[in-house]
């Protein structure tokens, strides 16, 4: 149905995308986060506020890298820039629905989005079996992830808005194709990359946004696990744009 999109913004909390230099092909813009406190994990009102204050003044829009899963509550603000009725679609291998945080957290933020008045209903594909027990609101539908072929289509009727926007941690994937921080996931990238080509199809995409990454250390170049990371997760990135692009923008492809 169609997709909005013009680049890529990189948010640069802690480096982690200094080193995926591939990423740098699309047409993009860096959004300088790393001398915010109070983001790790949990953040603070002044920082959120901040955040969002920096979040205005970017140019690109359609696909925003976030960076570890630990800043995923910054799909909280970009979720705030949608003005018609929308279903947010989370690949993700938690809820990110826990309640009762003073502040929002990388655990807790699709709580705070519930509250969005535009925001009809969240469809979550990936979570563990028991965390999708979990007292859930009503305008909430978890789909652990099935690798069946009809699979898919119960991604697709799940969503009642013809507007979605697309938030993707990184850890709702298998450990062969990707490597975070938290808890790894069961999906294949492949399955991933046909579920995204099938919303792009069929919905009218308004953004998209990527976490999951690898926090970067000062041993990275000596760690076979921080190289194994990097690779994985830059693959895993190229391959998210790669797709959302072909449908959103094709001369904005990488060369």
């Amino acid at each position: 149905m169609g997709v909005q999109g013009n680049g890529v913004t990189m948010l640069n909390f802690d480096g982690v995308y200094r080193s995926q230099k591939r990423l740098f092909q699309f047409p993009h813009e860096w959004v300088d986060l790393a001398d915010v406190p109070e983001t790790n994990l949990y953040c603070s009102e002044a920082a959120l506020a901040e955040i969002e204050r920096r979040l205005e003044r970017r140019r690109k829009r359609g696909a925003v890298l976030i960076g570890s899963g630990n800043y995923h509550y910054v799909t909280y603000l970009l979720l705030k820039e949608i003005n018609e009725p929308f279903t947010l679609v989370l690949f993700d291998r938690h809820t990110d629905a826990e309640g009762g945080d003073d502040v929002i957290s990388c655990g807790s933020w699709v709580s705070y989005a519930l509250k969005h008045p535009r925001l009809q209903k969240v469809v979550i594909v990936g979570p563990t079996a028991s965390s999708h027990q979990l007292r859930l609101s009503p305008n909430m539908t978890v789909l652990p992830f099935d690798d069946h072929d009809e699979w898919p289509k119960a991604l697709i009727e799940a969503i009642p808005t013809g507007s979605i926007y697309i938030s993707i941690d990184k850890d709702a994937l298998r450990r062969e194709d990707a490597v975070t921080n938290w808890d790894q996931g069961v999906i294949p990238l492949s399955r991933l990359l046909a579920c995204l080509r099938l919303l792009l199809f069929h919905k009218k995409v308004l953004g998209v946004d990527i976490c999951g990454e690898y926090p970067p250390s000062a041993v990275d170049m000596f760690d076979p696990l921080c190289r194994e990371a990097r690779g994985k997760n830059e693959q895993a990135n190229m391959a998210i744009l790669e797709t959302y692009f072909h449908y959103a923008a094709p001369h904005l492809r990488p060369a």
